[in-house]
């Protein structure tokens, strides 16, 4: 009776636990076949792409080592690409994080009906086509009749050729760029100051603590975590610039704006040559990851969480 009792007990729990493994695997399963049909096998087949001659136009494909990686290497445009892509992201890594938590000190110190106001709005370029923001900004930076020329007359300066000038274009894409990006930070930033405590903040200024110093000394330490992401997700996506570029400059004048995406991008597609544009996929992918990496760790170890 006893052991009757028993086997009856277990038999609804393993069914439970069946049912439970069923429906985790059975919504598993497409996800993961998902991500190894379009995100793992293209990357295995762009490391194969590499190491071969692939001219896009041939079925002449042979096998070339390393080849495309050190003519890569002694090209001199990668090495220009490289430098504005690595000059871009800090400056729009910096500019994201710095600007995003203002943003975000600024909303949440309004009004609530103002902060249900506000948020959208800021939030709006984010979800905006990157395409529409990068042919708004050349329309505004046109130097003969842009609107942004035509304001700064006002105040006596200008006019700047921006697009067109090797010293402006990398910041003009860069003010672009961070126009676009700002409403994400200030989103993350503002999730971060909700679990930022009340008490803490109240007990400095009760201590005689300037609002500058409650921030400084309480708010952002808490803020560590937020600013870890920020730092790791901003500078991938700095080094991934593209759109801006090809829509806005085309790389220009010159080389002052080419970037390593814009040159995998002609590589493949205007050259033709799938090898060596793989082979600058992965230089740029190994870019990533060490910067990843090292941010992680040393940001880490300084943050001490």
């Amino acid at each position: 009776m006893h052991a009757a009792g028993r086997q009856s007990f277990r038999r609804p729990l393993s069914t439970t636990r069946a049912k439970r493994l069923l429906f985790i695997w059975g919504g598993l399963t497409p996800i993961m076949i998902y991500f190894a049909v379009f995100s793992v096998m293209p990357i295995f087949a762009s490391f194969y792409i590499s190491l071969h001659k692939w001219p896009l136009l041939s079925r002449a494909r042979p096998f070339f080592g390393l080849g495309n990686y050190i003519s890569v290497i002694n090209d001199p445009r990668f090495w220009i690409s490289l430098k504005n892509t690595v000059y871009y992201a800090v400056v729009f890594m910096l500019l994201v994080i710095v600007l995003g938590l203002a943003m975000a000190l600024l909303v949440n110190s309004l009004h609530r009906g103002a902060r249900l106001l506000f948020r959208p709005l800021y939030f709006a370029p984010q979800v905006t086509s990157a395409v529409a923001v990068a042919l708004i900004f050349a329309w505004l930076y046109q130097p003969q009749w842009g609107v942004l020329n035509y304001l700064l007359q006002f105040v006596g300066l200008g006019p700047f050729m921006w697009l067109k000038s090797s010293k402006q274009v990398m910041p003009a894409i860069i003010i672009t760029g961070v126009w676009q990006a700002l409403g994400y930070s200030m989103v993350i930033y503002t999730a971060g100051l909700v679990n930022v405590p009340s008490d803490l903040k109240e007990a400095g200024a009760v201590d005689g603590a300037s609002p500058w110093q409650v921030f400084w000394h309480i708010v952002l330490p808490l803020l560590q975590p937020t600013t870890l992401f920020m730092f790791v997700t901003s500078m991938i996506g700095g080094l991934q610039v593209f759109t801006e570029v090809w829509l806005m400059s085309g790389g220009g004048p010159g080389t002052a704006s080419r970037v390593l995406v814009l040159e995998i991008y002609e590589q493949g597609f205007r050259y033709f040559e799938m090898g060596r544009a793989s082979s600058i996929a992965f230089y740029l992918f190994f870019l990533i990851a060490i910067i990843a990496y090292l941010q992680m760790r040393f940001l880490r170890e300084r943050f001490e969480f």
